[in-house]
């Protein structure tokens, strides 16, 4: 549970801030993700990153019952395999692109991003 607590309470920090900088500098990630898209050293790392992430996550908690704990693992392995596909298939991102506009940002990323960070920083600071 300790794990499970503390990987909660980094999520909910690193969510709640790409959250709030959504909402207050929509501008500047709506450029930054642009840069992401046509840069493909920031596909790499990024990819690199986030394997690197899912594979420690889902080594030290992959735990699948019938709680709050099961969103981390799904966390988890979404990095994995999200990282997996940006170093195997760097131009499958494209398909989001969509995702990234000043619309997508607002309606979809955004809102997600802010419910996970409340989420997982109610149960790992709150609970």
């Amino acid at each position: 549970m300790e794990t499970s607590v503390l990987i909660a309470r980094i999520l909910a920090v690193v969510y709640l801030s790409v959250g709030l900088g959504l909402l207050f500098s929509r501008s500047y990630y709506e450029n930054a993700f642009r840069r992401i898209l046509d840069n493909p050293i920031y596909l790499f790392l990024g990819g690199w990153v986030a394997t690197s992430v899912g594979v420690a996550m889902v080594q030290y908690h992959n735990i699948w019952v019938n709680d709050w704990r099961s969103l981390v693992s799904v966390v988890a392995w979404v990095a994995l395999i999200k990282g997996i596909l940006l170093l195997s298939f760097p131009n499958f991102v494209k398909a989001f692109e969509p995702w990234f506009t000043r619309r997508g940002l607002n309606n979809y990323i955004m809102p997600m991003v802010i419910l996970l960070g409340v989420i997982f920083g109610w149960f790992g600071f709150f609970v």
